[in-house]
């Protein structure tokens, strides 16, 4: 999922964003996409082989005032992205440098990082389905 969602967000393609993300969630991001340069919109996009590392941030089941039963997941994601990002992209871990073949083919990958909160309800006949309701990514999404 923060593969696709990542993707869509850097091709701009919100309205393919509407069903996965919750409604606070798509009107901040239609604000914000809007306004990224190139640069950083590019660097939102996560292959799914570049992701290095993924980690739980925080787990929660709550209930809403009308006893529905919800779990919270906050995933945060490290991925090699090859965006076009001056060197000095404060928040950025390292900036690697990783070879193919001779010294006249250097690709320089950056190493960002990317928090995306998805919640499901689990009500008794509830459908299963997913929503996100955090996507942060670091001095690129602000």
């Amino acid at each position: 999922a923060f593969s696709l969602v990542s993707k869509l967000l850097s091709q701009r393609k919100l309205d393919l964003l509407e069903e996965l993300v919750s409604a606070e969630v798509f009107q901040v991001l239609k604000e914000k996409i809007s306004l990224l340069p190139d640069s950083h919109r590019d660097a939102l996009a996560a292959d799914i082989d570049a992701i290095m590392y993924t980690t739980e941030g925080d787990v929660r089941i709550y209930y809403d005032d009308d006893g529905t039963k919800f779990v919270r997941i906050l995933m945060r994601f490290w991925y090699l992205n090859g965006a076009d990002l001056p060197d000095e992209v404060p928040g950025e871990t390292k900036v690697f440098q990783i070879m193919f073949g001779d010294e006249s083919t250097k690709e320089k990958r950056h190493l960002l990082t990317a928090n995306y909160e998805f919640q499901r309800e689990f009500t008794e006949g509830a459908k299963p389905d997913w929503t996100i309701t955090r996507i942060e990514h670091p001095r690129l999404l602000e």
